[in-house]
């Protein structure tokens, strides 16, 4: 069972199961609509790829948690101390809570509690994702949902945040507006939509430490824009570490390299 300090169990009103050996995945009912069996389809292929790589690569227990009808896997090792961090894995457009389950082994993250909530939205039948097509509206139900999903999860923990394309503008802009502390955010092949709405009221600090890595080659957010958004975060006071590598829009062992690299030099060392 999860853990929780005493604190966080009162906080933690949403509820945990555990549904088709760990999937979250409800049943059908008589008046379902094919979209909908569509997403329940995904959810139950995506639930035993996520624990059949669970097993295959020994990660700590698998857990579903389903805050507001929408489902989040938890990481969390045995006997997990009280101040150890909750990291959110956000994933990109068209993927799933699975997408960035490896990382957890990648980045040779510290013990913690770690969330990888599929996006808000189920995008055009293949898969979710925070936002459509930029809709501000989109983005700011979104970061709003995360930052519910921390209080629910980790409400006196620090937090870091990390994702992958639309994660990456989620882990950004969620975690400048992110009352806990913030230890980092990380984000690959990420950008700053609409900045004038997006990096107003922000509460994390300016020393808040930021890594953008990007692709100097990515066809789908190009690096002019993600420049962009770096443009912005320093007109707000914050020093992002900008890091351009010889990719496309995607994750590469450079870009986990620089990322691991960067939490090893930022996060507590106790």
């Amino acid at each position: 069972m999860f853990c929780f300090t005493p604190g966080e169990v009162e906080s933690l009103r949403c509820e945990i199961t555990v549904r088709c050996v760990g999937a979250g995945v409800c049943g059908f009912d008589g008046g379902v609509q094919e979209r909908d069996m569509k997403k329940t389809f995904l959810l139950f292929f995506l639930a035993l790829v996520a624990r059949a790589y669970a097993v295959q690569i020994d990660l700590p227990p698998l857990y579903t948690v389903t805050v507001d009808s929408h489902r989040c896997l938890v990481l969390e090792p045995d006997h997990l101390p009280q101040n150890a961090p909750l990291v959110l894995l956000l994933q990109g457009a068209h993927g799933s809570a699975t997408s960035l389950i490896y990382l957890w082994s990648e980045l040779h993250l510290p013990p913690a509690r770690v969330a990888c909530p599929d996006g808000l939205f189920f995008l055009e039948g293949k898969g979710f994702g925070w936002y459509h097509k930029e809709s501000q509206s989109d983005v700011v139900q979104s970061r709003d949902y995360l930052l519910k999903l921390v209080q629910r999860l980790g409400p006196k923990r620090p937090v870091i945040f990390a994702g992958f394309s639309q994660g990456a503008v989620m882990s950004i802009i969620t975690g400048l507006h992110c009352p806990n502390k913030v230890l980092a955010i990380v984000s690959m092949s990420g950008y700053v939509p609409n900045p004038s709405e997006n990096l107003r009221d922000l509460k994390a600090p300016r020393s808040t430490p930021i890594l953008m890595v990007h692709g100097q080659a990515d066809a789908t957010i190009p690096i002019a824009d993600a420049h962009f958004g770096e443009t912005n975060l320093k007109a707000q006071g914050y020093h992002p570490v900008f890091k351009t590598l010889a990719m496309g829009h995607r994750i590469s062992q450079a870009s986990l390299n620089s990322v691991r690299d960067f939490l090893v030099q930022v996060l507590p060392k106790n």
